[in-house]
Parts: structure tokens; sequence; C-alpha cells
């Protein structure tokens, strides 16, 4: 790619989603490779380098629309017709939000249309997992190639045996405050956990995308006299974060949709067991390396996590596999994916 221009679009460049990161890592990734790389977005959110929409002229070699909302830059693509690699990282079905925040879904339905209407200007489609590229497809998309979202951490602490959990154990999961996430799920898991683990504690990290959303969650924890059980710590720092992964005991994602999801990965980098929804691309992403559930029953969930808590086979035999399967998606592997399907969409354009 040396001496060829790529240009990276998304609507802002955030610090804490996994859209943003994956957006500095491909930058990375094709300076390494010798490319000349711009960042173009709609919104200036951060003091990095970035070229606005409203000043960018599609002339680079290469030009990927990072999709995962609706957005101006997508419509400017679809509007004059520009050849975009579309990098799809999943739209949020609206009819999970729309019940607990019905402020949430214009811009899913907007994301969603454009994905339709991008996929006969696209060059091709890049997919984060095959459950994206099955979406990309149903909307018309013909080459559709599936890399894994780029991600980085600092090597997790030394990988000693865990102790046994202390203080009934704590539960640890991670994403936006958003509907689809289901923290209403977690937070009823633990309630039923209660029973047997009077002193377990929930704790949930991430930034807040609805707090209409975090208000029902505060109310229902309070309802369920677990209140002073569930902590939401917002969005935290890299540091903070490892932090987290290194204290909990175990990590539980009842998401309902995920088009990949990055911190299941950086759990099991952690050593941590994982429980998890078979829903959307988790069980793709998990592999074989959590307890995998299709119940989301309090009950089903609450004896899961006592099961893992309670199991310290069980715990090592997760911690294991987990370690395993995220070297599958550790930087030189996910690297070489991207680089490889990129390559492949300059040569097909040439």
């Amino acid at each position: 790619m040396k001496g060829l221009s790529v240009d990276l679009l998304l609507s802002e460049l955030g610090s804490h989603d996994a859209t943003s990161n994956h957006t500095r890592l491909m930058r990375d990734l094709l300076v390494d490779e010798g490319a000349d790389v711009r960042i173009v977005v709609q919104f200036v959110t951060s003091d990095e380098p970035v070229t606005l929409l409203k000043d960018w002229k599609a002339t680079a070699n290469l030009t990927v629309l990072q999709h995962a909302i609706g957005s101006d830059i997508a419509d400017r693509a679809i509007r004059e017709r520009i050849p975009v690699v579309v990098n799809y990282h999943n739209v949020t079905p609206p009819e999970l939000v729309e019940a607990w925040d019905a402020d949430l879904i214009s811009g899913l339905r907007w994301g969603r249309s454009q994905l339709d209407q991008l996929a006969p200007v696209a060059r091709g489609g890049l997919a984060v997992s095959e459950f994206n590229a099955r979406d990309m497809r149903s909307a018309g998309f013909g080459d559709v190639h599936v890399a894994p979202v780029l991600w980085t951490l600092p090597a997790a602490a030394e990988r000693e045996h865990r102790l046994a959990p202390t203080n009934g154990g704590t539960v640890l999961f991670v994403g936006r405050v958003a509907p689809n996430k289901c923290h209403h799920d977690l937070i009823a898991a633990m309630a039923a956990l209660g029973s047997r683990r009077p002193e377990a504690e929930l704790v949930l990290v991430g930034s807040m995308a609805s707090r209409r959303y975090e208000r029902a969650l505060r109310r229902l924890a309070s309802r369920l006299g677990i209140g002073e059980r569930v902590r939401f710590t917002g969005a935290v720092s890299g540091g903070e974060l490892a932090s987290w992964y290194e204290r909990a005991d175990v990590f539980a994602c009842l998401s309902a949709h995920e088009g990949f999801c990055v911190p299941i990965i950086e759990a099991m980098h952690h050593g941590l067991p994982v429980v998890a929804h078979r829903a959307a691309a988790v069980p793709e992403t998990v592999g074989d390396a959590a307890l995998l559930l299709g119940d989301k029953a309090p009950a089903t969930i609450a004896a899961a996590l006592h099961r893992v808590l309670s199991d310290a086979e069980l715990r090592e035999s997760l911690r294991s596999a987990g370690y395993a399967r995220a070297a599958n998606f550790a930087g030189p592997v996910s690297r070489r994916t991207n680089i490889r399907a990129l390559a492949g969409f300059l040569e097909a354009g040439r």
C-alpha cells in the first residue's frame, strides 16, 4: 500500500467506543503499510488530527466508511455515489430499544436504511463478524469479507491462579448503558443470585447512552432490594478498565444484540470466566470458551453464575479456554486479516 491514500470515515472519533478504537487501529495499520491516511469526521470531539466532512474531497485510492448508526457522512457517500468500502459494525434493531427509550430509535432506523442504500454504491463490505456479513448480504452487498474488530490491550496481569471469590463474588459487565445491552436482565439475575450469595456485587462499566434507561435500572435495582450491590462506574480510563477486569470474578453478558462484543474478548484476555447469552454475534465471538446460555430467566442466569463462582475447576477451564480464544483475535492476527481484506479491495479497484 506504499504511496496510496486511504480515507477512514465516521461520524466522530470518540474516546471509549469500539468503532472509534477500531478506526484508530486501522489508521495505524495502514500507516505501517506505507499508506497516507486521513480520518474524516462530521464532528470534532477530540484533539486528534482529523479532516472535517465539510472540507473533505473524495480523492483517496480507498475510502472506508465505519457504519454503526445513521449519519450525514453515509448520506454523502450515497448522494455522491462514492465507492466506499463499508466496514459494518452492525446497527442495533430499533425494536430492542424503543420500549425503554424511544428517543434512541431515529438514528438506528436511519442507519439501517442507509445500509440498504449503500449496497449498490459501495465497492464492497468489510464485516467484523459473520453475523454482520449475513446482514450485509441481505441488504444487497455482494463482495463481503469478514475481518474482526481491531483491538489492543496492555499485557494482562500475571496469569496466576485466581483465588476463590470473596464477599460473594464480583460480576462484571462492560458496555454502554443502552437497552439492547440488557443491563435489566443482569440486575434481575443478581437479585435471584442473592438467595445463594447475598453479598455478591454487580459492576456495570460503561458510558450512559440513555439516561432514561439508567434511571429505570436504578429503580429496578432498588425495587429488587439490591441497590447497594449494583455499581455504575460510568466511562472509565483504560487503566481503570483493566483494573476492573483484574478485580472481578466472572464476566456476564446478557446483551440481546452485539455485532462482535470486544469486552468479552478483553475479559478473556484478563483471565475472567465468561457467562453469556446466546444471541446475535456473541456465540461466534466466544466460540467454546464461555458458558453460553439460551435462557435468560433470572433463576437460570443466577444458577450459572453461582456455578462458576463456586466451582474452581470450571473457572480454571473457562479461564484457559478464554486465553486461547482471545489469542485468536490478538493484534497481529486481526491486523493480518484486515490488511488482506483492504488490499483485496484496492487490487479489485485498479
